[in-house]
């Protein structure tokens, strides 16, 4: 049912004049072989009413505008939606009906979008739909311009179809995938199985061969893992319906692919055994990077709920319209909100809250999620899902094009020279030197003219997709594993020894590329932007949690981000900056490893740096400082800090002692020069009873300079405290544990 106004709306017109325009796009100088497609956008195709008063007055009699409606007013405040207000501003304003700009890499689809244009050439989206069609019913012409209806149970036959032919277009069509990822890889120590009535462990003895990969969620509910004593069990193969649900039906999953074998850790390695343990999680990187799909059971929880979901139909209604191709009896196709199917639920599900999954998914080439309302293949090419719709990741780190790209990038020594030398000189960590050499550095005279020489860049993103112009140095792997961090420290963990362990694999990928020494959680080569970190308070079911008692386990050495327990970690990134003097240097670095994996869990680190340093004379920071007292400005800012922050560093950290020593150490200094602003970032360390090192228990921050319309209590005490101190810092040799 339409309007007198929507009945002339040709759907079909839009989308062919939308992808008949040429593509306003550019070569991708890291991947050759793709053209990006990018058409713009087509906002005034077809007049529709005249205002948002008129487009409610129709709502009762049209689907389309009742569509529309519900769109917007489901993103409105209430007091937006009543009679005076549709008569305001934008709301009175000409509604059309046209195209949003489409990137049709990887047959992505055009969406309709509805709009209004604002003030100053602003555009307001009230509605973005795709056009679908029903599976069996599509129209003759332009099929790849149409989304699809989704299946009704993610676990039938067509639906496990479509997954296997998602997974066969990668293997067989991507060039790049397929010449990267071979499908049969070296199989894991052990695997299952799932060949015959009774899926079996059995050895992978060195052999090749095609398998998948499990990823999900324990759930703390399954004792139907592998031990000692149910190896025999397992070995001679145990009936299906004895697996729990969600393993049950990866099995089923895995040879609807038509793949003989899969990975699943809770079976696949000694539990019980820390030994073994040990060894099989420094083996990840292998598992999933070899295994040719990882099976990610995105909506489930636990073992007991499975995986597969009958598919709840969408509350909101359904605008049919005809497809004009000319035929006497015209197709039918419908249009769905474009943000009905998208499942963030995926995304944010119970699996994407826990560490392990980061690398899981990271690590693997193709991911396959079944999530609750589709599900969706993900390859280095981008991700396409159930309902035909492409999906481009917009974190560059998260997404598998960066990780392959990662693989692809081996550094030359001569190259790991002078990315050493140039952060040395402050060069900020995003530069692109195309045709400057280690030569022509070390024949310039003066630090001026290399800068000179540089051109330096910032990373951009189009569509998700990172677009350096000029050669990579890989300068920029660092911000990317410190954004890695800043998401996978908000993760959770069943065990906080498994900080370490549960990111070996990212680990091994970005040492492979760079060839840096990995120093619990950081790199050696970036390791005084590494040590600017912080962490936020544990705040469990939305209240602040008492302040935490000392750790009762070794982590990680004090510097490190792992060393503590907490929500998600947090940097100062050189990028964010134009001008970076790093005042530490690192003289030394020892890390005790607890096993036999250089990326796995320490068992005890140190760092010696050369830094301007302070003693402080005072045994308790978190006491207001006596007036007698030296530096007293410093010493109340940092018992401020100590007190506001109820779950901090310090509180986990310090073990106090008779003659204790506190001190403040300066790592780096930052500036913005446009906007006159200039951080400084400070270790607080404390002396370590029996010896002369010293345990990190704090960071300060304080603004040396900030464009503001007035001063600030911060600012002015952040100069007072900086003038305070400015002659008394004297250079000195430390070691922190």
């Amino acid at each position: 049912m339409l309007c007198a106004i929507c009945v002339n709306f040709d759907v079909r017109e839009l989308l062919v004049k939308a992808a008949a325009q040429p593509p306003k796009g550019f070569n991708d100088p890291t991947a050759p072989d793709t053209l990006e497609c990018l058409r713009p956008a087509i906002p005034h195709f077809f007049e529709h009413h005249p205002n948002l008063l008129s487009l409610q007055s129709s709502i009762d009699e049209c689907d389309l505008c009742a569509c529309i409606w519900q769109s917007y007013a489901s993103n409105a405040h209430p007091n937006e939606l009543v009679h005076d207000e549709l008569l305001k501003g934008t709301n009175a304003r000409q509604i059309f009906i046209g195209t949003t700009a489409w990137d049709a890499t990887l047959n992505g689809l055009p969406h309709v979008a509805v709009i209004q244009n604002g003030e100053r050439g602003a555009i307001r989206i009230l509605a973005s739909f795709e056009v679908c069609a029903l599976r069996g019913h599509e129209p003759l012409d332009h099929q790849d311009l149409l989304a699809r209806s989704i299946y009704s149970n993610s676990g039938s036959q067509k639906c496990l179809q479509l997954a296997a032919r998602l997974l066969g277009d990668c293997v067989n069509k991507h060039k790049s995938c397929s010449s990267q990822y071979s499908t049969s890889s070296k199989l894991p120590t052990r695997i299952i199985d799932t060949e015959g009535v009774n899926p079996r462990l059995v050895d992978g003895g060195g052999q090749c061969g095609i398998f998948a990969a499990l990823s999900y969620c324990w759930g703390g509910d399954s004792g139907f893992i592998l031990t000692a004593a149910t190896e025999r069990l397992f070995r001679e193969g145990r009936p299906i319906e004895e697996f729990p649900p969600t393993i049950r039906d990866a099995i089923n999953i895995t040879k609807a692919l038509g793949i003989r074998y899969i990975w699943i850790d809770a079976l696949c390695i000694i539990q019980e055994s820390d030994e073994d343990w040990a060894q099989e999680a420094s083996q990840m990187r292998e598992v999933y990077r070899g295994a040719v799909v990882t099976i990610a059971a995105a909506c489930a929880s636990k073992t007991s709920e499975g995986i597969f979901r009958e598919r709840v139909a969408s509350n909101r209604p359904r605008c049919w319209l005809d497809w004009r191709n000319g035929d006497k009896n015209p197709s039918k196709v419908f249009l769905r909100l474009g943000s009905e199917l998208w499942d963030e639920r995926m995304h944010q599900s119970i699996p994407n809250t826990r560490g392990w999954v980061l690398q899981e998914t990271l690590l693997a080439p193709r991911t396959l999620w079944f999530g609750q309302q589709q599900l969706c293949f993900e390859c280095p090419k981008g991700s396409v899902d159930e309902a035909g719709r492409t999906v481009r990741i917009v974190e560059v780190y998260r997404s598998k094009e960066f990780i392959q790209s990662l693989r692809q990038e081996i550094i030359p020594s001569w190259r790991r020279q002078l990315i050493t030398l140039l952060r040395e000189m402050h060069i900020p960590p995003a530069a692109a030197v195309p045709w400057l050499s280690l030569t022509n550095i070390l024949q310039a005279r003066d630090l001026e003219t290399i800068r000179q020489r540089a051109i330096v860049w910032k990373p951009f993103t189009l569509q998700g997709y990172f677009k350096p112009p000029g050669v990579f140095l890989g300068m920029s792997h660092f911000d990317f594993w410190l954004t890695i961090i800043e998401n996978y420290s908000s993760r959770q963990l069943t065990k906080p020894t498994d900080t370490l362990p549960a990111l070996s694999g990212l680990a091994r990928e970005f040492h492979r590329a760079t060839g840096d020494t990995y120093v619990a959680g950081l790199w050696k080569m970036d390791l005084i932007q590494g040590l600017t970190w912080t962490r936020a308070s544990l705040i469990p079911s939305g209240y602040i949690e008492d302040e935490p008692t000392l750790l009762d386990q070794y982590l990680a050495p004090s510097w490190s981000w792992a060393s503590i327990l907490g929500r998600k970690v947090l940097f100062m990134a050189d990028s964010q900056f134009d001008r970076v003097k790093r005042f530490a240097e690192v003289i030394d670095v020892n890390i005790q490893l607890a096993t036999h994996d250089p990326f796995g869990a320490v068992k005890g680190g140190s760092i010696t740096l050369r830094a301007p340093f302070l003693e402080l004379d005072s045994q308790d920071l978190l006491s207001a400082p006596h007036p007698s007292l030296p530096y007293p400005k410093l010493l109340a800012r940092i018992s401020d800090m100590l007190i506001a922050a109820v779950s901090s560093e310090y509180g986990q950290k310090h073990r106090a002692y008779i003659g204790q020593k506190f001190a403040i150490l300066k790592l780096i200094q930052w500036r913005r020069v446009l906007r006159t602003t200039e951080r400084a970032c400070f270790l607080i360390p404390e002396s370590v009873e029996g010896g002369n090192d010293w345990r990190r228990i704090e960071r300060l921050y304080l603004t040396a300079r900030e464009t503001v319309l007035w001063d600030s209590k911060e600012v002015i005490d952040s100069l007072a405290i900086l003038a305070e101190i400015k002659h008394v810092l004297k250079r000195r040799v430390v070691r922190i544990i």
